[in-house]
């Protein structure tokens, strides 16, 4: 006798992702947008590994108040976005002719919560 047991489909957000547009836009799928908790309004600190010159990972870190390193959701329609042009120009990432996009982890970094968006490789 085989005793099964299955698995819960309703959680299952397919890939959570974030894809730069052309016009140095990072959009976020609905995985990501509820994985993040998106809404309008909503502001991130975005920053890098400077330990590790390598690591070519960006990080999200949510704020509750806005300051002068934070960055603002923007929503149109049902898509959520963040203007990050200087930052791609800044980490040298040829948005315009390269596809740019990333996949979205959940970690924990000296007790807070934030995000790894972890550069996907096209072949």
């Amino acid at each position: 006798m085989i005793d099964l047991e299955f698995f819960d489909s309703s959680g299952n957000t397919g890939v959570i992702k974030a894809t730069v547009h052309k016009t140095g836009k990072l959009g976020f799928n609905s995985g990501a947008s509820k994985l993040l908790k998106l809404e309008a309004g909503k502001h991130f600190n975005i920053g890098f590994n400077k330990a590790d010159a390598n690591d070519t990972n960006l990080y999200l870190l949510p704020v509750n108040e806005p300051n002068e390193k934070s960055f603002k959701v923007i929503k149109a329609g049902e898509y959520y976005y963040i203007h990050i042009k200087n930052i791609l120009r800044e980490r040298k990432i040829d948005y315009k002719n390269e596809s740019v996009s990333y996949e979205i982890d959940e970690i924990e970094q000296n007790g807070k919560l934030l995000y790894r968006l972890e550069r996907r490789n096209k072949k």
